[in-house]
């Protein structure tokens, strides 16, 4: 169920839209307190977020619409203005600049106001999910780990997706054969390091180990992860 917020200076005035609201099937709350208390800063910040639409009435002027509109926009409310006014093109683009999603008819037939305010819920879901923020690839370099985790991080990623050795790896990290040594710092390591990616966000199994045939790169971390152009100072001992 949508739920619809009127803002006006005449709650009578409202009567019969907010019949034609409910008939569709809407729950509707028309208030003129809630317009003053927006227009003195009065409300709690958090109360719009229980509408889906607000709806501004014909009663309340252009300049006082306005304020609120600067007040109210969102990503996730339809801002709607109840006119018969027949405005200019290059006037409704400055309304929709400002953040107003629509308009409405003020004595709109019943067919009329339903298509209108499916359109309007339509268009915000598609415009929610075109602005949605996609999570952010990772830069190796930036991240803060010891010299032996970034290098062995950086050496995994270079080998795209393919196992590597125990005994290859260490003689990449160390320049030199295998030893007890060597073999037990390379199992901590990479202890350390899926424990670091997992508190830095990256998400997935991040290092597979196949017994044999050593470490890879799980196929999900390539996309949580790139190498960029330059060293950051980040990368410390540790």
């Amino acid at each position: 169920m949508t739920r619809i917020l009127i803002l006006t200076k005449n709650v009578l005035h409202e009567v019969s839209f907010e019949k034609q609201l409910r008939h569709l099937g809407n729950e509707v709350f028309t208030s003129l307190t809630i317009f003053e208390n927006i227009m003195y800063d009065q409300l709690p910040r958090d109360f719009l977020s229980m509408f889906h639409q607000v709806i501004i009435s014909e009663t309340i002027d252009n300049k006082e619409a306005i304020k609120l509109i600067n007040k109210l926009k969102q990503p996730s409310i339809i801002l709607l203005r109840k006119t018969d006014e027949c405005l200019e093109e290059n006037r409704c683009l400055e309304w929709k600049e400002l953040g107003l999603t629509d308009w409405v008819e003020c004595h709109p037939t019943l067919e009329t106001l339903r298509d209108q305010l499916i359109c309007d819920q339509v268009e915000l879901a598609n415009s929610t999910l075109l602005h949605c923020p996609t999570k952010k690839s990772i830069d190796i370099l930036s991240l803060p780990l010891s010299v032996g985790e970034s290098r062995l991080l950086t050496i995994l990623y270079q080998h795209q997706k393919v196992f590597t050795s125990r005994e290859d790896l260490c003689v990449e990290m160390w320049s030199k054969p295998k030893t007890n040594s060597t073999m037990s710092q390379l199992s901590t390591l990479v202890k350390k390091l899926k424990r670091k990616l997992e508190e830095f966000g990256v998400e997935g199994e991040i290092i597979e180990t196949s017994w044999g045939q050593g470490y890879r790169l799980a196929e999900q971390t390539y996309s949580q992860l790139y190498i960029g152009d330059t060293y950051e100072s980040f990368v410390h001992e540790g």
